[in-house]
């Protein structure tokens, strides 16, 4: 799923838990990240859900920074060609 302008906040909550085992999959860290960055420039200025729980924006922002380093990372071992020799 990518997030538009048209998505909400639910939208993107749930990107993020789809995601969240993110370490071994660079695809995964890139939503995730999607999700994180979405969710900080559409973030209210205080969050509770009426049930005692609310969200922390700073460990948000922490995890924004390891999801940028992971792909920064995974793109750099990338190769945009493949060349592949049958065997025979």
């Amino acid at each position: 799923m990518s997030l538009t302008s048209n998505s909400t906040l639910a939208d993107a909550l749930n990107q993020y838990k789809n995601n969240l085992s993110w370490e071994d999959s660079r695809v995964k860290a890139i939503l995730a990240l999607e999700a994180v960055r979405f969710i900080l420039v559409n973030r209210p200025i205080r969050a509770d859900d009426g049930f005692g729980r609310s969200v922390n924006y700073s460990q948000l922002e922490g995890e924004k920074k390891r999801l940028e380093e992971f792909v920064k990372m995974s793109s750099a071992n990338r190769s945009p060609f493949v060349r592949g020799k049958m065997n025979l």
